[in-house]
């Protein structure tokens, strides 16, 4: 069994609860830069990746509660790093992004709106890395008095979400399988996900978007008063999760070679957590985020089982959620491809062998 993670470094940019696992600001989700300040043209796609790190290489890696550190740690795959791995916390993805654009991180661990989002503002950051996960993991619940049952009773109804987060496609998703708009509903923008439970609960909005664990705490009290699952809320997302770098750690030799040897590392420890599931729940739920082991157990099996996609798959996948924002009106239409580095697929698709 691995030995214990490490303390948090001191300096730190967010708060590592579970229960706050994305959180932004509205000017997050659109920066008012393009991208981080390059040091030159970040390498062709076609170009190989240095396959050896020099010493003194350090990386500089943007994670959110500890969860990549910690995939990384568990499977055994944070020993002998041949660089110097530095691990900051952030909350919520579009804060990742913030960091890219101060220079103040190498890589970062994000969901699939906040990919979209940094396209669809012209900020350089490409996909270095990719898992599969369950594209059913986020739900519509209801108030407990709202008599919303299926999706086409979202009309004229108040829904919460996160704005510039995997949430936000999440609702836009579901209002566009019911044939409606967010002009058919009042959308309640909320800055954590964790307020959406107390929202609901207090019949300020009709229904919300939740994932684990605020699905299990939530229900536990509220579904006997009435509150309830939406009828057809599967596949409101994409399920893909990314390690993402910026332009300029690309361009550099040194660092996207690092990037590469990360790669490989993040495939084989999402494969080691699709073969060990318990395991994962001890090591991350118990000891890190310190929730009970029941709690662990339900956030991993709404995950589903983690699998790497090849980097053409995942494209079509990410493009549907770009379509579905930009149907919302929340984005201009774009070729999610473009964020894709191609040159890691082949890295990803070695390691899982």
């Amino acid at each position: 069994m691995p030995s214990a993670l490490r303390p948090l470094p001191r300096r730190t940019f967010g708060l590592a609860a579970l229960a706050t696992a994305v959180a932004l600001s509205a000017s997050a989700c659109g920066p008012e830069t393009s991208g981080s300040s390059s040091v030159g043209a970040a390498p062709a796609a076609s170009a190989p990746l240095a396959t050896s790190v020099p010493k003194g290489t350090v990386l500089r890696i943007a994670d959110q509660n500890r969860l990549l550190e910690s995939i990384l740690h568990a499977a055994g795959q944070d020993q002998d790093f041949p660089y110097e791995v530095e691990y900051e916390a952030f909350q919520g993805g579009p804060a990742v992004l913030e960091a890219f654009r101060a220079g103040e991180a190498d890589a970062g661990f994000v969901s699939d709106a906040p990919v979209v989002f940094a396209q669809a503002h012209d900020q350089d950051v490409k996909i270095t890395g990719v898992v599969q996960n369950s594209p059913d993991a986020t739900h519509l619940w209801t108030a407990p008095e709202s008599d919303v049952r299926e999706l086409a009773g979202l009309k004229g109804k108040k829904i919460a979400y996160t704005e510039g987060t995997t949430f936000q496609a999440a609702v836009l998703n579901a209002l566009g399988k019911a044939g409606l708009s967010a002009d058919d509903v009042t959308l309640v923008k909320l800055s954590d996900p964790s307020q959406i439970p107390a929202a609901l609960a207090s019949g300020q909005v009709d229904a919300g978007t939740l994932t684990e664990p605020l699905v299990t705490k939530y229900a536990t009290v509220y579904e006997k008063k009435g509150a309830h699952e939406v009828a057809g809320d599967t596949g409101l997302t994409s399920g893909l999760q990314f390690v993402i770098a910026p332009g300029d750690a690309l361009a550099d030799r040194a660092t996207s070679a690092a990037l590469a040897d990360l790669s490989t590392r993040f495939t084989k420890a999402e494969l080691w957590l699709a073969a060990h599931k318990e395991a994962w729940v001890e090591e991350y739920y118990v000891k890190v985020q310190k929730v009970d082991r029941a709690t662990g157990q339900a956030v991993v099996a709404n995950n589903g089982t983690p699998s790497i996609p090849t980097y053409a798959k995942a494209a079509a996948a990410l493009q549907d959620v770009a379509d579905v924002l930009a149907a919302g009106g929340a984005i201009d239409k774009l070729d999610v491809s473009k964020s894709f580095d191609n040159r890691f697929d082949a890295v990803q698709q070695g390691a899982a062998k």
